[in-house]
């Protein structure tokens, strides 16, 4: 991968690490601000319990693809970005375009998810 290449896909990536971290900000603040100031009764809380858990699970989810994307950072820095972790062959433009702090090529993406062996 040319300079040209990797400075776009760093700046790509430095991008989706700005709005991850903004959101993963205003996900934790609806999760800690749920049920403040309402009336409580058993059935309230049950619901903002459910609530809470539903949007804490999207920032769990969310800061597995920042750490991901810190990951593809640092694999720029060392360049081994868009080379496969797995089996060493360059990661295929079109899956970087689309997920741009991808670890794997296709094949070793799709044979890792059947046998559950994906590393983080």
């Amino acid at each position: 991968m040319d300079k040209k290449q990797l400075e776009y896909y760093k700046q790509k990536l430095l991008q989706l690490k700005k709005e991850l971290i903004s959101t993963l900000r205003q996900k934790y603040a609806e999760a800690a601000n749920l049920g403040k100031g309402e009336g409580k009764d058993f059935g309230d809380e049950a619901y903002n319990l459910y609530a809470k858990n539903i949007v804490l699970g999207r920032v769990e989810t969310d800061a597995l693809k920042l750490k991901l994307v810190e990951q593809a950072l640092q694999r720029i820095e060392s360049k081994s970005y868009g080379i496969c972790i797995e089996c060493e062959d360059d990661i295929e433009e079109k899956r970087l375009e689309y997920v741009p702090f991808a670890r794997y090529c296709t094949e070793c993406k799709s044979e890792l998810e059947k046998t559950g062996k994906i590393k983080m």
